[in-house]
């Protein structure tokens, strides 16, 4: 992992955060108490700060910059979120873009491949997608079922990373 000073800011991580070595975390960015950052991503906070709530997961290959994530919030791989607010045990899909000014509403599910254009506002518990993003219906009892087993998943992910890096291979 590079942490990295950046005009003055340095990087604060919480207990048991896990940030792998090829992830970049640079500037004024807050991780939160059992987060992650995984494989290739890059984090800054330059402009504002960069704040990743506990119990988040930030997957591979994904750009986060002055942007403020709350508490279980899953952003899948390659996902782009710029300048942009995403409240608690939000899915954030595969690819998605969130740009400057952008508001995820808790609860919410963001489509893969999705845009949410500047200043677009997702309320809470929606399921939205497409380019621009657009709400099609509220969030049902499978959407918290399989979010829950997402959130299951890459927490039991994470920790095997972490004992993969550490040289211990358990079952």
């Amino acid at each position: 992992m590079v942490l990295v000073e950046f005009n003055g800011k340095k990087p604060r991580l919480g207990k048991d955060v896990y940030v792998d070595p090829t992830a970049r975390i640079l500037g004024d960015v807050e991780l939160g108490d059992n987060s992650a950052v995984w494989f290739g991503c890059l984090v800054k906070g330059e402009g504002g700060v960069t704040k990743i709530g506990s119990r988040s997961v930030v997957m591979e290959q994904c750009f986060v910059e002055d942007a403020h994530l709350a508490e279980e919030v899953l952003v899948s791989h390659r996902s782009l979120l710029h300048r942009c607010i995403v409240e608690s045990r939000v899915l954030i899909g595969i690819g998605a873009v969130i740009l400057d000014g952008a508001q995820i509403g808790e609860g919410s599910i963001i489509g893969a491949g999705s845009l949410v254009t500047a200043g677009t506002k997702i309320p809470k518990r929606c399921v939205a997608y497409g380019s621009p993003a657009r709400v099609f219906r509220e969030i049902g009892e499978k959407d918290e079922e399989m979010f829950k087993k997402a959130l299951d998943e890459v927490a039991w992910k994470t920790s095997r990373y972490k004992i993969i890096l550490s040289g211990s291979f358990e079952s």
